[in-house]
């Protein structure tokens, strides 16, 4: 029996060993597993730190971009406004230029109309009965002192101011003050109608 015994013995301690061995195959298994998952937990809060960090990252891009797109917006718009100024300021030169052009030719076609010029040393105003009156050697008195401008006037409208002088045995006009071109014209310009 001895003999019989040792299969069975042998039998047995390979059963023990195999089971001693799937015991430390499990023990190996759960550590690696838990080496594993320790592994995963290391990895997978790295990766969701960088995750966070590139969504938090990728949210400051897409801010930065905005305010450039807004403030870009916001250019666009001021340059917008400013050509439409420089547009308004051209047209209105031109229509000014243009205006002018036709001024000057139509003052070129004036130039060589004759003007009557008369000089106002003063006046006075005076009944019908008084003018019937008058003979050679009266005297009327007028409503200017001689050291007074007098007025120049073009067809009768006003377009300066001067003194009296003589020059050689002739009265000659000194002219103090003139009325502006625009001024001028407008009176002209009234005159004729």
């Amino acid at each position: 029996m001895s003999e019989e015994n040792k299969p069975n013995e042998e039998n047995q301690e390979e059963q023990i060993d195999q089971e001693e061995m799937a015991k430390q195959w499990e023990e190996a298994l759960q550590q690696q597993e838990g080496q594993t998952e320790s592994t995963e937990s290391q990895t997978e809060e790295p990766q969701e730190t960088e995750e966070e960090v590139d969504q938090e990252e990728i949210a400051k891009q897409w801010e930065e971009a905005l305010q450039e797109q807004q403030s870009k917006q916001e250019e666009t718009v001021d340059q917008d406004e400013i050509a439409k100024q420089w547009e308004e300021a051209l047209q209105e030169q031109k229509e000014e230029t243009k205006s002018g052009k036709v001024e000057d030719e139509k003052l070129e076609l004036l130039m060589d109309i004759p003007l009557e010029i008369s000089v106002e040393v003063g006046g006075k105003e005076i009944l019908l009965e008084d003018v019937l009156k008058l003979n050679p050697n009266a005297v009327l008195e007028l409503d200017k002192y001689i050291n007074e401008p007098v007025d120049i006037k073009i067809n009768g409208k006003l377009v300066a101011k001067g003194e009296l002088y003589t020059v050689e045995n002739n009265f000659g006009v000194k002219i103090t003050s003139i009325v502006t071109v625009q001024e001028r014209m407008k009176l002209l310009l009234e005159g004729g109608k």
